[in-house]
């Protein structure tokens, strides 16, 4: 099938596939034949003079229905001597990679403000000793759930130097956050985030669409009431019925009880039509912000770019070059359990940092430039040529063709590749149309555990 008609088919059947915020996926990874050394991407590292940052913290309070991520409920008794070793491996990558400048630090999880105002300043202080060299502009993000955190704790990280801060809050309708599998009143959620916005200068909150048994009118009250706090940025995601997630194992996945795909590209359009009109920028398919002059994150924005990200602890990702890695990935919550004991247990050893993930071919690392930089507009066509030393119709023309035909990019600039409004629309699809065949066959085979 041609480019134009990929393209043209996808949407006129209105698929939406996942939202694609990385090149390749976790879906791609394998075990390497040989544990990954730190010899093997120090001198990638280097090249770069910058890194970004992300801690993995996978400790959870219950386990929300469409969650996919490596987390554990079993954090009393593993949770002290995880941070340790966290503390170890901060230090020790340090020793390799301190000269770096930090553009960014991300907390994720998991819930991150799960961790005791203690923990994170011991993971604070590791971090600015091993990396003391930061950003003028250093982002530094702590994601959090509603009911994981107190003001003591948002003090702390204020006091920290965190200056964004990600909530989950999914819905503002009682029960369709019962249905989420989140046990705490919205009156919680209403306090926590006048706490967030009362005390960092940026709070991006999360919203899903298609939750089990929503309606338009209770998303569009659940969207009114966010918008009512006027946070900085605001992400709103279709939710995504996955394998292995408490939805599919509970049998709750009647399709009946969920936006079709098409009902989620309609409520889609009426979210960038109400957005607008409160003065959001779109920024990608899923984020709006209100920030002017600036990326309303950063992290994304450098490692769309190709900045090294550093990913500290079980679960986290590492881009480093052509070698991106992890530890080993389980959704079920007892192989995830065992992922997060064996990182907690293992000291660090720079001669095995990894055990499973992938290495990109030079057309890879040029391929995850093109496609995650077009996903926020921001595809340059100098860079791509210094990255790939080629020029970039020269191995996408017939890409950009059918993109500039169904008016979903604008090649007028000189340099950057534009999405129009409708790009962004269909920017997951487009993404899609980016990937190598390997890629592809490689996330088909995977199997999760």
């Amino acid at each position: 099938m041609d480019r134009l008609e990929f393209l043209r088919t996808k949407i006129e059947k209105k698929e939406l596939p996942t939202y694609v915020y990385g090149y390749p996926s976790k879906r791609a990874y394998r075990a390497f034949r040989q544990p990954l050394r730190i010899a093997d991407v120090i001198e990638q590292v280097n090249r770069s003079k910058q890194i970004n940052i992300y801690v993995h913290i996978p400790f959870c309070r219950y386990r929300c229905t469409y969650c996919t991520l490596l987390t554990t409920r079993n954090r009393h008794g593993t949770q002290e001597s995880y941070v340790g070793r966290l503390v170890e491996h901060i230090a020790r990558y340090g020793e390799y990679f301190g000269d770096q400048e930090v553009v960014s630090i991300y907390f994720g999880g998991g819930t991150p403000t799960l961790l005791t105002k203690h923990q994170f300043s011991e993971i604070f202080a590791a971090l600015d000793t091993a990396f003391p060299k930061r950003s003028r502009r250093c982002e530094i993000t702590v994601e959090g759930a509603p009911d994981s955190f107190d003001n003591n704790l948002m003090d702390c990280l204020q006091a920290l130097g965190v200056n964004r801060m990600s909530m989950g809050i999914q819905s503002m309708e009682p029960g369709e956050l019962a249905h989420c599998g989140r046990p705490y009143s919205i009156e919680i959620a209403k306090a926590a985030i006048e706490a967030l916005i009362k005390r960092f200068s940026h709070v991006n909150l999360d919203l899903i669409y298609g939750l089990r048994g929503q309606t338009l009118n209770s998303w569009i009250l659940s969207l009114g009431r966010m918008l009512d706090y006027e946070p900085q940025t605001i992400s709103l995601y279709p939710v995504v019925i996955r394998p292995m997630t408490n939805v599919i194992t509970s049998k709750m996945c009647d399709p009946e009880l969920f936006f079709s795909e098409a009902e989620k590209y309609e409520v889609y359009d009426q979210n960038v039509a109400l957005m607008a009109s409160k003065g959001y920028r779109q920024e990608s398919f899923t984020r709006f912000t209100r920030m002017t002059g600036d990326h309303a994150y950063r992290q994304e924005m450098s490692d769309f770019e190709g900045t090294p990200l550093l990913g500290l602890g079980a679960g986290a990702r590492s881009y480093l070059g052509q070698y991106h890695y992890s530890t080993d990935y389980a959704v079920d919550g007892r192989a995830a359990s065992r992922i997060i004991s064996a990182f907690s247990d293992r000291p660090f050893d720079s001669g095995a940092i990894a055990s499973h993930g992938i290495k990109l071919t030079s057309e890879d690392v040029a391929r995850r430039y093109a496609l995650l930089g077009l996903t926020l507009s921001a595809l340059s066509r100098k860079k791509y040529a210094a990255i790939s030393g080629r020029a970039l119709a020269d191995d996408f023309g017939e890409e950009l063709k059918a993109l500039e035909s169904l008016q979903l990019v604008n090649l007028a600039d000189d340099d950057v590749c534009q999405l129009t409004q409708k790009g962004f629309k269909y920017s997951s699809i487009i993404a899609r149309m980016f990937y190598s065949d390997t890629m592809v066959s490689l996330e088909e085979q995977y199997q999760a555990a």
